[in-house]
């Protein structure tokens, strides 16, 4: 059954800015036990895009988007398209015209499960867009999907109202029910960081100062 779920339970704006900027490493490594990074095959299609924005997610019959369109009319600013096209990148179905049309309505970016196109023009206007692959052909128009559902996306489940994270090396998801401790556990992580950056810096081996040397030698592992 498709489905179009008007009310989003979007958490607060204030909440969803304050992810700006984090890396997606580093909320990787704070919510691994969470399972929150999307595949690999999900990347930026231009060199340096970063977002952050609360999940609108639509289900696309693939090779169609018309249920993206609709999608953009019931969006709001600071949110963020999470599309599952279902993997398919035979069909472009988001480009130069759909980004500005989301710059326009203040949406921060999207996130594909498909391929899009249009590549250097989304670039110039620098909206950021992910994807699965790129391709040149134009889609369809006529198939039913859903909006406002959870989702899969880069072979992860996301539901609506999710926060969304993204830099040139992936795309990540935090639940808002989570987010105050994720944003506290990164914090601490960008901290635990700046120090051992300057420790390797001064010399200091990584393996040694992270005790990766005392697994090692737990390790059967014969030396010659």
């Amino acid at each position: 059954m498709h489905e179009v779920i008007s009310d989003l339970d979007r958490p607060e704006r204030s909440i969803v800015e304050s992810f700006s900027g984090l890396p997606s490493a580093i909320i990787s490594d704070v919510t691994s036990k969470y399972e929150n990074t999307m595949s690999s095959a999900i990347k930026p299609v231009w060199e340096v895009p970063e977002v952050a924005g609360t999940a609108l997610t639509v289900k696309t019959y693939p090779g169609d988007n018309l249920m993206i369109h609709k999608a953009v009319t019931m969006a709001k600013p600071g949110d963020v398209l999470v599309i599952d096209a279902n993997g398919y990148t035979e069909a472009g179905l988001m480009g130069e015209l759909l980004a500005r049309s989301c710059q326009a309505q203040e949406i921060n970016g999207s996130v594909v499960d498909g391929a899009v196109r249009d590549v250097e023009d989304v670039s110039e206007i620098e909206f950021p867009m992910y994807a699965r692959g790129v391709s040149p052909k134009g889609s369809y128009k006529g198939h039913p999907g859903s909006i406002n559902v959870p989702v899969s996306c880069g072979g992860l489940e996301v539901h609506p109202g999710d926060i969304i994270v993204g830099d040139r090396e992936g795309v990540a998801k935090v639940s808002p029910d989570h987010a105050e401790e994720v944003l506290e556990a990164a914090k601490a992580k960008l901290e635990a960081e700046s120090e051992l950056r300057e420790r390797a810096e001064n010399g200091e081996y990584i393996y040694q100062v992270a005790g990766h040397d005392e697994v090692y030698e737990e390790l059967d592992i014969k030396e010659r």
